[in-house]
C-alpha cells in the first residue's frame, strides 16, 4: 500500500511539472555597448533546481562560462575578445569586464537538465559594441551669405559600419548629392562632408539648422537609429536677405540702384512742378 502511494505521488509530480513548459523564460542582453564598459547579462528559466545540472555562455559559437549549480563551480573559457567578471559572474547572470569591438556578437544561454535525458533550453540574442559617440567637426558660431559651409560627420566605430545621412533644417530637407564631399567606410568608421555655399534658401525664419543621421546596424541587420545634432543659429542681416528667407542673395545689392533711381525721378519731378509754378505766377 505504502509502495502504491508513492508511485500515485511520483506519476502525480511528473504530470504537474510536464504540464508546465520548461525553458529559458527571459534573456536580457544589451542591444547596445560602449567599448570599455561593464555589460551585464542575464538570463532567466524555470527550470526546477533538483532538475537543474549546468548553464553555458556562449559568444556566437564559443563557450566563454560554464556553470555547475549543485558545486557552484564556474570555469571561464580563454578568450582574447571575452574578458568576464568571475566573481561577479554566475548562472544566470554574466558580467563582461572593458567590452571591445570584437566583443560584438551573439550571446546565448542554455539551460541543461540533469540526465539521462540532459535536455538542453535555450536563448540568444545579439549586442553590438560602438567605440564612441557620433561628432561633427567644422562647426562656426555664425555664417554670411557667400560663407562656405565645409563640416565633417563621423560616426561611432561598430560592426558593422554606421549609415550617415546630412539634413538642412531639421528633416524638411535632405542635403543633395552635391553637396556631399567625401563619403567612407574604413575601420569600422563612416565619414560624410557637407560643403556649401551658404544663401538665404538655407535659412528658416531667420536660422539654419545643420543635422547628421546616424543609422547604426545591429549583428542582426536591423537598424536603429541615433541622430547627433548641431544647431548653428545665425539671424540674417537685412542687407544681405529679403524676407528673411528667398534664394536671392544678388537680388539684395540689385536693389539699391533701383532706389536711386526713384530718387531721383521723384526728384525731377518735383523741380519741373516748381518750375511751372514759378512760370505761372510770372505775369
Amino acid at each position: 500500500m505504502v509502495v502504491l502511494r508513492r508511485v500515485l505521488v511520483t506519476l502525480l509530480l511528473h504530470h504537474l511539472v510536464a504540464g508546465t513548459e520548461t525553458e529559458v523564460t527571459h534573456l536580457v542582453v544589451p542591444r547596445f555597448a560602449t567599448a570599455g564598459e561593464e555589460v551585464v547579462l542575464e538570463c532567466y528559466h524555470n527550470v526546477p533546481e533538483d532538475r537543474l545540472y549546468q548553464i553555458n555562455w556562449y559568444q556566437n559559437a564559443r563557450k566563454i562560462l560554464r556553470f555547475l549549480p549543485h558545486t557552484r563551480l564556474k570555469l571561464k573559457v580563454p578568450d582574447p575578445n571575452i574578458s568576464v567578471n568571475l566573481e561577479q559572474s554566475t548562472g544566470q547572470r554574466l558580467v563582461l569586464k572593458h567590452v571591445q569591438l570584437s566583443s560584438t556578437g551573439l550571446y546565448k544561454c542554455t539551460v541543461v537538465t540533469q540526465g539521462p535525458d540532459y535536455v538542453i533550453y535555450t536563448k540568444a540574442l545579439p549586442m553590438t559594441v560602438l567605440q564612441d559617440t557620433p561628432r561633427i567637426y567644422g562647426r562656426q558660431d555664425e555664417y554670411h551669405i557667400g560663407d562656405t559651409a565645409q563640416l565633417s560627420c563621423v560616426s561611432a566605430m561598430s560592426t558593422p559600419p554606421a549609415e550617415l545621412t546630412w539634413y538642412i533644417n531639421d528633416n524638411r530637407w535632405q542635403a543633395p548629392q552635391k553637396y556631399i564631399t567625401e563619403s567612407e567606410s574604413k575601420l569600422a568608421i563612416t565619414r560624410k562632408g557637407l560643403s556649401f555655399n551658404v544663401s538665404c534658401k538655407h535659412f528658416l525664419d531667420g536660422e539654419m539648422n545643420l543635422r547628421c543621421s546616424v543609422k547604426i546596424f545591429s549583428i542582426d541587420s536591423k537598424p536603429v537609429q541615433q541622430t547627433i545634432d548641431t544647431q548653428i543659429t545665425y539671424t540674417i542681416p537685412t542687407t544681405e536677405c529679403v524676407d528673411g528667407g528667398s534664394d536671392s542673395g544678388s537680388n539684395t545689392h540689385s536693389e539699391e540702384p533701383h532706389y536711386l533711381v526713384v530718387v531721383l525721378v521723384v526728384t525731377v519731378m518735383m523741380l519741373a512742378c516748381m518750375l511751372e509754378m514759378l512760370m505761372a505766377a510770372t505775369p
